[in-house]
């Protein structure tokens, strides 16, 4: 088999979502781009943002880029704030791993996701709006809880229905 030609992605081929709670998702690596293996996208989330709880079939890195995420995860029935991850740190989140990210700071966040196989690219484009900028505002709201349960259905995320602490990680 001859090799496949590698093809550069430009940065203005990089779709922008803004998503429910204010956060916006830049797609860097498609997951068609990889035959569905992994994809990568840049999340800039603002004070309070984060998605609820939820597990899903596939693994996730995350890696912060800049400020604070608080990393939550189940215990014992109940999702807990456990960590508070800065610049330069990582966690791995198997699959089916009940989790959250939360900007619990007072500034915007930054962090990478590597998730394998692709997926997540697949579920920003239906649960986002897309924005020419991660600066620039939606012009109508991103789909609400109703809409997201139907399309985390699709791309196999399930969000977690039991209690939740939010007080932030020791």
């Amino acid at each position: 088999m001859p090799p496949v030609p590698l093809q550069p992605i430009a940065t203005a081929d990089h779709p922008v979502y803004a998503v429910a709670g204010g956060n916006h998702v830049t797609v860097l690596l498609d997951r068609a781009a990889t035959g569905d293996a992994f994809d990568v996208i840049d999340v800039l989330a603002q004070p309070g943002g984060g998605p609820p709880p939820h597990r899903h079939a596939f693994a996730e890195w995350f890696r912060v880029l800049e400020g604070e995420l608080t990393l939550s995860e189940e215990r014992d029935g109940v999702v807990l704030c456990t960590r508070r991850l800065v610049a330069g740190d990582a966690v791995y989140v198997p699959p089916w791993t009940v989790h959250g990210t939360l900007n619990l700071s007072p500034a915007p966040t930054r962090f990478q996701v590597v998730c394998q196989p692709g997926a997540i690219t697949g579920y920003f484009a239906e649960a986002g709006v897309r924005v020419p900028d991660e600066r620039i505002p939606p012009d109508h709201a991103p789909p609400g809880p109703a809409e997201l349960v139907e399309i985390s259905a699709r791309w196999g995320i399930e969000f977690w229905h039991g209690p939740v602490d939010r007080a932030p990680a020791p």
